[in-house]
């Protein structure tokens, strides 16, 4: 039996996440997770049994981010603009909004409504181990905020989004 070169396990808590979109999410990330993969599983049919052979459809499940909200909720209002934008519940306006945000001229009208993200994974000595690329991100939920004035003791607001994204890549 031959032993891997590198026999250390991977830590859970060295990662930073960039979201092109979100700039002020990236110091209040706490949770993140690296999306799982599904291969579809078409079934070919023979007069004896049914057998499954490899799809050609993949199916990513959701990234899913917690965070810290910030005092001045600069965090969760991105958040809720974008999602806002992209459902447009008052008016067209909100979604021309989002389109007039700075450097525009160099994205089509349907790249406005998506962004790309890195999650960065560090390893045991918070040094760079991987990098994970996800490609036309665009937030889907936005979970609710419940404050509190029986708390004796100051908890601070903990914040739930969930992306859906095209794929994602290692660098």
């Amino acid at each position: 039996m031959a032993i891997p070169e590198n026999i250390n396990p991977l830590s859970s808590i060295g990662f930073q996440l960039n979201i092109e979109k979100l700039p002020d999410l990236t110091f209040f990330a706490q949770e993140v997770n690296l999306p799982g993969i599904t291969l579809g599983e078409p079934e070919f049919g023979t007069p004896f049994a049914r057998v499954p052979i490899p799809g050609e459809t993949l199916t990513y499940d959701q990234l899913s981010i917690a965070f810290l909200v910030d005092e001045e909720m600069k965090n969760y209002k991105a958040i809720y603009n974008w999602i806002v934008a992209l459902g447009f519940p008052e008016g067209y306006q909100q979604y021309l909004d989002l389109k007039s945000g700075d450097n525009i001229e160099l994205y089509s009208e349907l790249a406005t409504n998506y962004s790309d993200a890195s999650l960065i994974i560090l390893n045991n000595n918070n040094n760079f181990s991987n990098q994970v690329n996800l490609r036309d991100i665009f937030p889907t939920a936005l979970d609710s905020l419940t404050f509190q004035s029986t708390n004796n003791e100051s908890q601070y607001l903990v914040g739930r989004v969930s992306f859906k994204f095209s794929y994602y890549n290692f660098d």
